[in-house]
């Protein structure tokens, strides 16, 4: 017997209560066309309490057109099946997205971040602040690098963002960074305020997250435009994707190799002596043992790509040392079969992903 996940259950009886019985009746269509407008909102959330922080937004107000519409044909709405909701799942209905559960060099959808962010419009803009007793406690930012009037902007890959001020459009055509916007004040009034970026390169897509971000400075422009100085806030609870963590090193590997000698000592100077320890998530492909082994007992003892001996014999195995590398990638979509892979050496091994 199948059991269903407390959110998959949950998602079962909104649907069963009140959007089948909807999408079924003879509500307006301009209307059933809002509930499946909502259908697509139930399909993102992932956790039982941000589906119950959900379906409590919807206003109580016996005046509202679509209340009124669904009462009129005996349907229920969602105002109707929030505490009955809240008994059903009340085990579960705390459990909700935390800034903790992103990880940085890791994916989300605009979904994921309006979800955490408790904000249902995606016409909504780029800035979110998150509260707790009526007090901020972040603000989470939408950053997409993809140009523009006002571009957001990397002044250091990784670790320092340029981000506009949340902003408005006037009547006169004039753009207005407002100091007192929500998401602006509170970034500007509250000291070391964790700013969670989340940013992409282009206009649509999914979002990387970045990481906590704090406020290093603001900066105002002779046109009018401000915006905020970011850098990454150092902390020993950061969780990061380890491909992206290894990324990160060699985009900055490359980019001090460009710089000067000079640069480099005086950052030196400064930079401590034991590095920072952080934990690292990763992705595996459970390979197949018996492609590793055909693979390795084909090849006897010879890289299959520069065709010399393998360097040495293993100390675990006792059989000359060889790795076994696809020619298309299984991140690409490649096989974990024979066909797809080689026997090769370490030199060739590393060609073969950095040549």
């Amino acid at each position: 017997m199948n059991t269903m996940s407390p959110i998959h259950a949950a998602r079962e009886y909104v649907l069963e209560a009140v959007q089948r019985p909807a999408l079924a009746s003879a509500l307006p269509e301009s209307t059933k066309a809002k509930v499946r407008n909502s259908n697509t909102w139930l399909k993102q959330f992932k956790r039982v309490g941000d589906l119950y922080a959900y379906l409590q937004r919807f206003s109580t107000d016996k005046q509202d057109g679509i209340y009124l519409e669904m009462h009129a044909l005996g349907l229920q709405t969602f105002e109707d099946i929030v505490k009955p909701f809240g008994e059903r799942f009340g085990d579960w209905v705390g459990d909700r997205m935390r800034a903790s559960d992103f990880v940085i060099g890791e994916t989300y959808s605009a979904y994921d971040i309006l979800i955490f962010s408790a904000n249902y419009d995606t016409r909504a803009g780029g800035m979110f602040v998150i509260e707790s007793g009526g007090q901020p406690t972040a603000v989470v930012i939408k950053a997409t690098l993809s140009g523009g009037r006002y571009a957001n902007e990397w002044l250091d890959q990784g670790r320092r963002l340029k981000y506009f001020l949340k902003s408005k459009k006037l009547k006169d055509g004039r753009v207005e960074f407002g100091e007192k916007y929500k998401p602006n004040a509170a970034i500007l009034k509250i000291p070391n305020l964790p700013v969670l970026a989340f940013v992409r390169q282009k206009a649509q897509g999914e979002f990387i997250y970045a990481g906590a971000f704090s406020k290093h400075d603001i900066r105002r422009e002779a046109d009018g435009s401000k915006w905020f100085d970011l850098m990454l806030a150092s902390s020993d609870e950061v969780v990061a994707d380890a491909g992206y963590v290894q990324q990160q090193l060699q985009d900055h590997v490359a980019l001090a190799l460009t710089q000067s000698q000079q640069q480099r000592l005086e950052r030196l100077a400064k930079a401590p002596k034991k590095p920072k320890i952080i934990r690292t998530v990763a992705t595996a492909f459970v390979r197949n043992p018996d492609v590793i082994a055909e693979v390795l007992l084909r090849a006897k003892g010879k890289c299959e790509g520069c065709d010399q001996n393998a360097p040495f014999v293993s100390k675990a195995t006792g059989n000359p040392y060889l790795e076994v590398h696809h020619r298309k990638p299984l991140a690409q979509g490649g096989y974990d079969t024979v066909a797809n892979a080689l026997a090769l050496c370490p030199n060739c091994h590393r060609q073969n992903h950095f040549g």
